[in-house]
């Protein structure tokens, strides 16, 4: 079977974008269009005598504590301390895996185990409900409807197995046959 002919794709109709380099031309500054500032006059004062200038180890610190950045999330701390936390060597690897004591394993497995038995129930428990009132109401609601149709003065539905064979045998008008006697 021939394949289909190849169809011609044009290229590109714009070039691929290019930075602009900005260029930067200097502005000669010359001393004369610089104004000289006029020195104000200033009363004599006494100048009190010079701090010593702090160690060098308590700059190093304070430059320390500019440059370190504070973690945003606290540091992780477990919430049973290390000591008391049991782990499991993992086959074939290097790595240990810390495992829970008992005492909260237990606790989240029953936990688990009362939520998916009362959820499992409550749901049957619903359900049954559920189809008993449907057996219940039902014949009311029918005995309803037909009296308001009464009232309404029209006629009232058909029950589930006329609406049925209704559609499932439309009635088809037949013919009778006379017959002569003679």
């Amino acid at each position: 079977m021939p394949l289909a002919p190849t169809v011609r794709i044009p290229g590109p109709a714009l070039s691929q974008p290019a930075p602009l380099v900005p260029k930067w031309e200097p502005i000669p500054v010359y001393i004369e269009d610089i104004p000289t500032p006029e020195p104000k006059p200033e009363p004599p004062r006494e100048e009190p005598a010079p701090k010593p200038p702090p160690p060098v180890k308590d700059i190093l610190d304070s430059v320390n504590e500019m440059i370190t950045p504070t973690p945003i999330v606290p540091p992780f701390e477990p919430a049973v301390p290390e000591s008391t936390m049991e782990t499991i060597d993992v086959p074939f690897t290097n790595l240990q895996v810390p495992v829970p004591p008992q005492e909260i394993m237990v606790t989240a497995v029953t936990t688990a185990g009362t939520a998916a038995v009362v959820s499992v129930g409550a749901t049957l428990a619903a359900t049954n409900l559920f189809k008993q009132l449907v057996s219940l109401l039902k014949p009311v609601f029918k005995t309803v409807i037909k009296k308001l149709a009464k009232a309404r003065g029209k006629k009232p539905p058909l029950t589930w197995a006329r609406a049925r064979a209704t559609e499932l045998r439309p009635h088809k008008v037949r013919k009778r046959v006379i017959r002569d006697v003679s």
